[in-house]
């Protein structure tokens, strides 16, 4: 992708620097010269193509290849010239702006309607320009615009269409590489939907909320016991300790976690009231008089979004270790948390019992050196095999082609240590298919750098997923509801299906 920038820009200055002419002149020149091709091969780099002040202003025009884009050229300016005109005429500069931007990129075979659709709703976007490539015409950008850089990350959501997924580019073996599977298979106890049957049985009951059920004694029951076998031989039995982790995230944690990057469309976020009183009292009026809920009104009386509810649960591991000095002689540490609900927003893809908005997990996570968090994500994935061998599934474990931690990401600018495969993702069989019923994952450094997390030597971390409620499902696919059936590792601890709580229409007569 070649790119060809084009900015004009002012700094201000404290005072009248027409004294100082003969000095910034030569501070261009040589600037040109050296300060703005460093690091770009020969021929190559930034250049101040024409210059001019007024008073207290400094008016530069900069053109440059994408080997020191003209935005990072200006900002290159500004300190060297700072030190002059104070040094020699008491004269600070007070800020900067680019009054004018564009950029030309030229993308062959890129859909240029695309990524026009891509731009349309970006604030420092002023006009797309499509011809032979591409134009994007800026707004004025302010100098904290320039130093968040906001233009790179323009550049790089325009790449990012170019690019495959991210995991795809770190994985030393190709995502859907099937690597275990269980040596023995059984055939499926059920030839209709679960969820189906769960209804009909009075297990299961939908809730108003989409992706979202109630599930009565028996399912329970059977999830519970579920729950505490795979706890007993999986996070128990390896050494992990449990704790219990907030599920409403702060939207500054995500933002460290790169989800808000990766997959922002799949959250619930959360708004907390306003301290008015007044808009509420108006809330509670209209509902008295109207039928439909004044959600018009409660808006009003909602802040910005400022939380997530959790989608990952293991965000809370890595904020406590945020800017934490780690103890070496501590690691590896390793917790698991069981203690609510997970949420994702499943869209239009949400069905059953085995998609849903609402689900329970098991959520391990663990810090330690590289060598101790390659081999916990070894034990777990060996220990997660056993366990689904007790439950009598049909399972395999392959290469996952969407980390959690990755989902959604097309570029890495940082130097990040990633592991030779990032995600082991567990499924086994369902109906007309198989279905993903968790993962292990190792995050190389990309948390540790996320995070702040600090330590004397080099430190990974991993976390490994439970999709609780999935197994359940998928236990029932297998296996049926006539608890004479299922396998010993259950029926042993349930002796009895607690009842159905039932009214005069539900469940429904078979």
């Amino acid at each position: 992708m070649e790119l060809n920038f084009h900015l004009k820009g002012i700094f201000n200055a404290s005072g009248n620097v027409g004294k100082a002419i003969d000095d910034i002149e030569r501070f261009i020149e040589d600037a040109n010269q050296g300060l703005l091709v460093r690091g770009a091969p020969e021929g190559r780099g930034a250049k101040v193509v024409d210059w001019h002040i007024s008073n207290d202003e400094i008016f530069f025009e900069i053109r440059s290849d994408r080997y020191v884009r003209a935005h990072d050229a200006f900002i290159r300016l500004y300190n060297p010239l700072r030190e002059i005109l104070g040094k020699s005429y008491h004269i600070g500069l007070r800020g900067m702006q680019a009054k004018d931007y564009e950029i030309e990129v030229d993308l062959e075979g890129a859909d240029l309607k695309k990524i026009e659709d891509l731009l349309s709703d970006v604030p420092e976007v002023k006009k797309i320009e499509i011809g032979e490539g591409l134009k994007i015409i800026f707004n004025e950008l302010s100098e904290g615009d320039l130093r968040s850089h906001s233009v790179d990350k323009i550049i790089k959501l325009i790449q990012g269409e170019e690019k495959e997924e991210l995991v795809y580019t770190v994985s030393k073996v190709r995502p859907g590489t099937r690597l275990y599977e269980c040596k023995s298979g059984k055939n499926l106890s059920l030839d209709q939907d679960a969820t189906e049957l769960a209804e009909e049985l009075g297990w299961v009951k939908r809730f108003p909320g989409k992706g979202q059920w109630t599930y009565l004694p028996p399912y329970a029951k059977l999830f519970r016991t579920i729950s505490d076998v795979a706890v007993e031989e999986i996070p128990e039995r390896l050494g992990f300790s449990e704790v219990l982790f907030p599920k409403l995230i702060p939207l500054e944690v995500m933002k460290k976690m790169r989800y808000l990057e990766g997959l922002p469309e799949g959250m619930y976020y959360v708004s907390p009231p306003k301290r008015d009183p007044k808009i509420f009292e108006r809330f509670k009026r209209e509902l008295a008089i109207r039928r439909d809920l004044p959600i018009d009104t409660l808006k009003e009386g909602l802040k910005d979004p400022a939380y997530v509810l959790a989608p990952a649960q293991c965000e809370p591991f890595y904020q406590f270790f945020s800017h934490e000095m780690v103890d070496m002689t501590e690691l590896p540490i390793k917790v698991f948390d069981r203690s609510g609900f997970t949420y994702r927003w499943e869209g239009g893809a949400a069905k059953g019992l085995d998609r849903v908005n609402e689900f329970q997990r098991l959520e391990m996570v663990f810090i330690g050196t590289i060598e101790e968090v390659k081999e916990t994500a070894q034990e777990c994935l060996n220990a997660y095999m056993r366990v689904l061998d007790l439950m009598e599934f049909n399972w395999y474990v392959e290469v996952g082609d969407d980390p959690f931690y990755l989902e959604g990401l097309k570029d890495e600018k940082r130097d990040i240590e990633y592991p030779d495969i990032p995600k082991y993702e567990v499924r086994v069989e369902s109906k007309g298919g198989s279905v993903s019923v968790g993962s292990v994952n190792i995050h190389g450094t990309h948390f540790v750098q996320g995070f702040s997390i600090q330590s004397p030597s080099r430190i990974w971390t991993g976390c490994v997923g439970l999709g609780l409620s999935r197994w359940v499902a998928a236990f029932l696919t297998h296996h049926g509801f006539d608890l004479k059936d299922w396998p010993p590792v259950i029926k042993e601890r349930i002796k009895e299906l607690p009842k159905i709580p039932k009214t005069l229409e539900w469940p429904k007569k078979r």
